[in-house]
């Protein structure tokens, strides 16, 4: 069988997960994160950092992109509800950022099962809210 040969990529493309502005490669790649985040709503910010949640709850973290750059997450369910967590590299206050899927309805209950489960109380929350209702600091502090 013959090999089918695949040129190289044209000069004036730009890399896929770069912004593009002309848009000339025909691919904007996304990382796997900015795609599942879609499922997901911010509901809090938590002062500890990710590091330290993942290895109370024994998560692996991943790392991505998004549009601010590089990005830590753990994905995993605590009973039937999805949670995500995520930490900017480059944000300039370094909170652990909390998502639940958007099909959660009980946004409260939720949190009070992330944090029975990470050991921790509200006292531990930086902010909370949403995008859609604003966002209200609680116990944060620049860390």
């Amino acid at each position: 069988m013959a090999e089918t040969y695949v040129p190289g990529p044209e000069p004036d493309w730009e890399e896929a997960p770069s912004y593009q502005g002309g848009k000339r490669n025909p691919a904007f790649q996304q990382s796997m994160w900015e795609f599942a985040a879609n499922s997901f709503r911010v509901v809090a910010g938590l002062q500890p950092p990710l590091k330290t949640l993942a290895a109370r709850l024994r998560l692996t973290l991943e790392r991505g992109w998004e549009d601010l750059g590089c990005v830590d997450i753990a994905m995993f369910r605590i009973g039937d509800t999805d949670f995500a967590l995520s930490e900017l590299e480059v944000a300039p206050v370094r909170y652990t950022v909390v998502f639940v899927r958007r099909s959660v309805e009980d946004v409260e209950a939720a949190l009070d099962t992330l944090l029975g489960a990470l050991g921790i109380g509200r006292e531990a929350l930086a902010f909370r809210g949403s995008v859609e209702t604003g966002f209200d600091n609680c116990n944060g502090w620049p860390r």
